[in-house]
């Protein structure tokens, strides 16, 4: 006959105050004296001493304490304050007790025989609800809504009753072993990570569904079935504890008899700050689980309890080890948001996307996902302000016979006449042709040129040397997009593909990377694994941020200086409405590059550049593979004379965006500063095969010819430049300067009155008249162009680097090495050539000048 041991005094349970006030002593005092110092502070008292034991055992064993159910604490009143321990043969109604198998928080669990059809099932005998009848019975009363639950990944429930005065609740019993025996604390291959978590957001979906919330999902309530299924426990128990019982505030945890429900380290904020759960607290645990089972350990943690609440209300999860998928890591950060309103809304979300990477890791497929995202990396740990990822669907990539097509033209869209379709079908046309050069093998020919062609797509394509010409329509309703493409064949004409595609604005991102997935597929080229993963795990953007974005671009593009001023206005309200919104800060960075500039410029480098650096930086903790980032970081630090450092800036920008030329062209510019003029022109031709009717390109191609000493060839690619637009100044510029040194003197004044003319007399454009009249031997007009200089810079900033030239040319050595000593200090870009500028060669001997070159790190550096 089975005998019931003698129950505890509820006494002998000591006060957790106390208990929580001698561990946090004790974890202080070293190890070996601990035992010495424990007689000396619990004296008499064995109970309160094993409470502290325990959780300095708990303490050792690398977060074990936090795995403690926070009703089962200390003082939180287990059976309230009375332990019964139901022995072999002992009856509960008609189930026999055959052994004891465990206790959790809620109470104890034991194997037992249904005496009916002797099958064996879990008992697991139910707590008094920390000693609250009336939570015992709703306790019990939602344990029966629980077992209306149906799920292969649902421990079922068969019956809930009372017997003896022992209310308890009979259950599947399950052949495994619990999720936290399994794996310990160990990291999980990717695959059993991904189809663990699978199993338990299906299982949690489908709880949902019937009105039920978890509210203590954890390692030790998921069992791993012999059939490798992850087997949800406890469903229905913890989320109906009475409402006196939740804690409703932080400081409610360390109180007598009301500790919260669940476990500390897998709650969720708003549980924490006593707020109800949603199926949304179940989505924050699972974040925890799927965390634990990638890295072996828990996203949030500390020594005691205490610690644990302020790091999950507070504190950034650890970063996961760097072997777990990009894209999963963004999905249980999207999990772990602390605002349950940017957190997934559903378990069925995450289950979808974990499907889809799992899919994605499987085979070779090309996995379309929808989401928001934003991701900041600083150093090697990940974080995400938001992170969703819903699968839509999943498409195996089919091989085919076909060549690559080696390069491709994107032409203008087409677009309807609302104000600002034009600005979203450019922007548009743009972002699909830098992600699809930045993402497969293929040579993306640049839509600026193909805009300048003006003619149909076919001549356009041909004229611009493509292997296919990609055309279509975007239009805008309500709050959708629409996107028509067809690929046409440069050759014949023929149409060899079209698709449509369809979002809400919200998913421009997603929008244009369906695009270019579609369009990687039928030009039969080879996505970069990195592009994959940037493809699937897509952000979402506001439209209000997008608005502001293309309104800064648009400006971006004009290239004068009112219309950075207006561009950095617009980028930057963009940054407000969105603050992790990286692409905003590359080209906010790469306008104040220009604002600093000598020929756009309106204010000292010594002002722009750091506000350049920071956008710049920014971006990249961002998104460190964003190319213009990269490209906007290297400008800054050529011009600041971090020579190693701006190379390697812009290495990875190519590197990352084989496709966009306007790295390559300062990468270019920072090879001809260092006299590596061959290297230069390689880098701006292939700038050029991109980008073929580029006015910056053709001009920049012309100067590092001047430089190099080659004028002739300088002018041929420079009239090349005026002809494709006779407004564009800086051709004109450079042009007179090729001329006048190989000697067309009447020429190069001509073209000099032409850059007066178009920048209206602008402090750039009188420094170049000073420089070609003092070339020309025209010294009076030389000085007279200075002077009329000196009047300008007496009511604004012009930039020190426009006088030393003209100097130099006139004979002023000595005045022209001032001027070059206020160049240095004010940081200004023409510093970086001071090695090469041509116009300086009269000085070139001084010692004066050797110290400067020295100084910004070019005393190695050797022109002919």
């Amino acid at each position: 006959m089975a005998v019931d041991p003698v129950p505890i005094p509820p006494q002998q349970s000591p006060a957790w105050d106390r208990v929580k006030a001698l561990f946090f002593e004790a974890i202080e005092v070293a190890e070996e004296d601990r035992a010495a110092w424990l007689t000396g502070k619990c004296g008499g008292d064995p109970a309160l001493r094993r409470e502290v034991e325990s959780l300095l055992a708990s303490d050792r064993d690398a977060g074990s304490l936090f795995e403690t159910p926070a009703a089962g604490l200390p003082g939180a009143g287990s059976y309230g304050g009375n332990a019964r321990r139901l022995a072999p043969g002992r009856r509960l109604g008609h189930y026999e007790i055959l052994a004891f198998i465990g206790a959790g928080g809620m109470g104890e669990v034991y194997r037992a025989r249904d005496a009916r059809d002797g099958r064996e099932v879990a008992i697991k005998t139910v707590s008094g609800a920390l000693a609250h009848p009336q939570g015992e019975a709703r306790l019990l009363r939602e344990a029966r809504h629980a077992s209306t639950l149906k799920h292969p990944n649902i421990c079922a429930i068969h019956e809930v009753g009372e017997a003896d005065g022992i209310p308890f609740i009979a259950m599947e019993l399950v052949d495994g072993r619990a999720l936290s025996a399994v794996h310990g604390d160990i990291p999980l291959p990717i695959d059993r990570v991904l189809r663990y978590g699978i199993d338990v957001a299906d299982a949690l979906d489908h709880a949902h569904a019937h009105g039920l919330v978890h509210r203590d999902l954890k390692r030790a309530n998921v069992v791993i079935s012999s059939d490798d299924r992850a087997i949800v426990l406890d469903f229905g128990l913890a989320k109906h504890l009475p409402e006196q019982d939740v804690s409703s505030s932080v400081e409610s945890l360390t109180s007598l008899g009301h500790g919260p429900v669940g476990t500390l380290s897998h709650m969720a904020p708003e549980v924490l700050l006593g707020r109800r759960a949603d199926a949304r607290a179940d989505v924050w645990a699972l974040g925890i689980l799927l965390y634990e089972l990638a890295s072996g350990e828990l996203p949030f943690g500390g020594r005691a309890p205490l610690e644990t609440v302020s790091a999950i209300l507070t504190e950034r999860a650890k970063p996961l080890p760097h072997q777990v998928p990009i894209a999963l890591k963004l999905v249980i950060a999207r999990c772990l948001e602390k605002d349950p309103a940017r957190r997934y809304a559903r378990a069925a979300d995450v289950r979808d996307a974990v499907k889809a990477i799992r899919a994605r890791h499987a085979w070779p497929v090309v996995a379309r996902l929808v989401g928001t995202s934003r991701v900041v990396r600083r150093g090697a740990a990940w974080t995400a302000a938001t992170a969703v990822v819903v699968a839509v669907a999943t498409v195996l990539a089919l091989k085919s016979t076909e060549p690559p097509i080696a390069s491709v033209a994107i032409m203008p869209l087409e677009h309807g006449a609302a104000p600002d379709d034009a600005a979203h079908a450019e922007a548009m046309a743009d972002a699909i042709a830098a992600q699809l050069g930045a993402s497969a093998n293929v040579r993306v020919l640049s839509t600026a040129s193909v805009r300048r062609t003006g003619r149909t797509p076919l001549e356009a394509g041909r004229a611009l040397g493509a292997s296919a010409i990609v055309a279509g329509a975007l239009r805008r309703s309500g709050d959708g997009l629409s996107l028509d493409l067809r690929l046409v064949d440069a050759g014949s004409g023929a149409t060899k593909w079209s698709q449509s595609f369809a979002r809400s604005q919200r998913e421009v991102l997603v929008l244009q990377a369906d695009a270019v997935r579609a369009l990687a597929d039928r030009l039969h080229a080879t996505l970069t694994p990195d592009a994959r993963e940037r493809l699937t795990v897509v952000p979402a953007l506001r439209p209000d941020v997008y608005e502001a974005y293309l309104k800064g671009r648009y400006e971006w593009n004009q290239r004068t200086a009112e219309s950075l001023r207006r561009a950095v206005a617009h980028f930057e309200r963009a940054i407000a409405l969105d603050p992790s919104y990286a692409p905003a800060y590359a080209r906010l960075a790469d306008c104040y590059n220009q604002m600093g500039t000598v020929l756009l410029g309106s204010g000292s480098p010594l002002t722009y550049r750091p506000l350049a650096e920071a956008a710049a930086i920014k971006a990249l903790q961002i998104d460190p593979n964003l190319a213009d980032g990269h490209a906007a970081l290297g400008y800054v630090r050529h011009y600041s004379w971090q020579w190693a450092d701006a190379e390697q800036s812009f290495q990875r920008a190519i590197a990352l965006n084989p496709s966009a030329p306007l790295p390559r062209l300062w990468y270019a510019n920072l090879l001809m500063s260092k006299a590596r003029f061959d290297e230069a022109l390689q880098q701006a031709h292939t700038a050029r095969d991109l980008d073929p009717f580029s006015l910056v390109v053709h001009s920049n191609i012309g100067w590092i010819l001047f430089n190099a000493g080659r004028p002739h060839e300088a002018i041929d690619v420079l009239r090349k430049a005026v002809a494709l637009d006779p407004s564009y100044p800086q051709a004109h510029w450079r042009l007179a300067d090729a001329l006048a040194e190989a000697g067309f003197a009447e020429e190069a004044r001509k073209e000099v009155e032409e850059v007066r003319r178009l920048t209206n007399r602008s402090p750039s454009s009188l420094a170049l008249s000073a420089v070609i009249a003092a070339r020309s031997g025209r010294d009076a007009d030389a000085r007279e162009a200075l002077a009329q200089l000196d009047v300008i810079a007496a009511r604004e900033y012009v930039t020190p680097a426009l006088r030393s030239g003209a100097h130099a040319l006139l004979g002023e050595v000595e005045t022209a090495l001032d001027w070059m000593e206020r160049t240095y200090a004010d940081r200004a870009n023409a510093a970086a050539y001071f090695a090469v500028d041509r116009d300086l060669q009269p000085v070139r001997n001084h010692p004066r000048y050797h110290a400067l070159v020295r100084r910004v790190g070019l005393a190695d550096v050797r022109v002919e």
